[in-house]
C-alpha cells in the first residue's frame, strides 16, 4: 500500500514538470475563437498533428464546424477530424520548413436554421511554436 502512494506521489510531482504547450495567436470570426496546436508541441520537418481549437465566444466548446486544413496557398484541403463535441479538431500533415511554412485553415460553419453555409478562411504561420517556445 505505502508503495501505491510513493507511485502516486512521483508520477504527479513529474505531471508538474510538463512546460505550457505553444499556441498560435487566437483568431476570431462571428461567435467563434479559434487557435492551433501541434503535437509535437514544437513544430518540426515533417508530419506533425495539428489541432483546431474552436470555441464560442460565450457557450464554450464549438462542435457545429467542418474544418478543413492546407499547407500553403497552393496545398489540397484535406478535412479535420471532429474529436468528439470537445471542439478539437485534428489532422496530421507535413511540414517542410517550419520557419516559412503556412497553415489555411477553412471553416465553414453548419448552421439548420440558415439554409447556406457560412464560411472563412485563416491562415496561421508555422514557426508560432519556436516563437512561444523561446
Amino acid at each position: 500500500m505505502k508503495n501505491i502512494f510513493v507511485i502516486l506521489f512521483v508520477a504527479l510531482m513529474l505531471s508538474g514538470c510538463t512546460g505550457e504547450i505553444p499556441t498560435s495567436e487566437e483568431k476570431q470570426w462571428k461567435d467563434y475563437t479559434v487557435h492551433i496546436e501541434s503535437r509535437p508541441p514544437i513544430v518540426v520537418k515533417g508530419m506533425n498533428e495539428l489541432l483546431l481549437l474552436a470555441n464560442y465566444k460565450v457557450r464554450g466548446r464549438a462542435h457545429n464546424l467542418i474544418v478543413y486544413f492546407r499547407m500553403g496557398p497552393e496545398g489540397k484541403w484535406v478535412q479535420a477530424m471532429q474529436d468528439g463535441h470537445t471542439g478539437v479538431y485534428r489532422r496530421a500533415l507535413r511540414v517542410n520548413d517550419p520557419e516559412t511554412d503556412v497553415l489555411y485553415v477553412h471553416l465553414k460553419e453548419k448552421d439548420p436554421e440558415i439554409k447556406e453555409d457560412r464560411e472563412t478562411v485563416f491562415t496561421f504561420p508555422m514557426n508560432y511554436s519556436q516563437k512561444t517556445a523561446l
